[in-house]
């Protein structure tokens, strides 16, 4: 069970230097087909901090081909906590109420900033926690010991403005969050996807997939996810997929998912940008936005592949 102690730092469980504590905001923009990714990696044991700022749109299969990429792999560690914290690239993020809003900031003096708040429309998911997530205990997950030794996801308004070579853009989506830490070394990951679907009608979907490295065209499995309808959510038991890729960009997704109820959902997505991302060494991911359909109804969202 995710607690309000759980926005502050925690104490790390060894100390090897690869213990990490993370962040990750995303936001978009649909009339212009624009993606915001704003990662934080913090290493209390090193001292340091990694923050990926991106911002994509259109299609590339080289991570310097994106429209703005502003990664910091060095970066001193905050002297505040994890619920008020500035890093020393110009990004900003307070909790503003206790695991559920957040004040995110951004101004590189240059070409990108914005000013946007994040509210939170569910409580924290804990992948962990069997009385929530029905996969807490799923054969498929690779890396809840390790780097998601503590982890939640959580389904979110985000508005408020961005600003990208001197035009600025409103911004109003729902997007998801999520929060990690535990053991994270930088070759340890498997072969996974984090995925966000948010549809007009107040339904969110929220998947964590497991990827055959030898068949990157299907989802065989959901590690974790949920499906949010207003204020109720419900556990997702089990889902597969189908993909259409350009090497490893994504194209279209055709998904099923089950609830805990044993509701069936049915829906497909459509890519109208997908980018080359790298965090950090030895990590490759795709990061796109897609497009919705579920029942007649559209939406928007977020899929991020790691491959290794």
């Amino acid at each position: 069970m995710i607690t309000e102690q759980d926005m502050y730092f925690h104490q790390p469980t060894s100390d090897d230097h690869y213990w990490a504590e993370t962040n990750y905001f995303g936001f978009y923009l649909p009339e212009e087909a624009l993606y915001v990714n704003v990662y934080v990696l913090t290493r209390k044991n090193a001292g340091v901090v990694l923050s990926s700022i991106t911002v994509t749109d259109g299609f590339s299969n080289a991570p310097h081909l994106v429209r703005y990429s502003n990664s910091q792999v060095h970066l001193p560690f905050p002297k505040t906590n994890l619920d008020d914290y500035q890093l020393a690239n110009g990004l900003a993020i307070k909790c503003t109420k206790p695991v559920m809003d957040y004040h995110i900031t951004f101004d590189d003096q240059r070409q990108v900033s914005f000013d946007v708040q994040y509210q939170a429309l569910m409580a924290p998911y804990d992948i962990h926690d069997p009385d929530m997530d029905p996969l807490a205990a799923s054969a498929d997950d690779k890396v809840s010991a390790t780097a998601y030794a503590g982890h939640w996801d959580q389904t979110g308004r985000v508005t408020g403005k961005f600003s990208l070579d001197g035009k600025t853009y409103k911004v109003d989506c729902v997007s998801s969050m999520d929060h990690s830490w535990g053991q994270r070394k930088e070759d340890q990951f498997k072969n996974f996807c984090w995925l966000n679907a948010n549809f007009d009608n107040d339904v969110s979907i929220h998947c964590i997939w497991a990827i055959d490295p030898d068949d990157a065209n299907h989802y065989r499995a959901i590690v974790h996810g949920y499906v949010r309808e207003g204020d109720q959510v419900f556990g997702l038991t089990k889902g597969s997929g189908k993909l259409r890729r350009n090497g490893l960009l994504h194209q279209h997704m055709d998904l099923q998912v089950e609830d805990i109820r044993g509701k069936v959902h049915d829906f497909t997505g459509t890519a109208f940008t997908s980018n080359a991302w790298q965090p950090w060494p030895f990590v490759y991911a795709t990061q796109s936005l897609l497009r919705w359909e579920l029942d007649g109804v559209s939406g928007w969202g977020e899929a991020q592949d790691v491959c290794r």
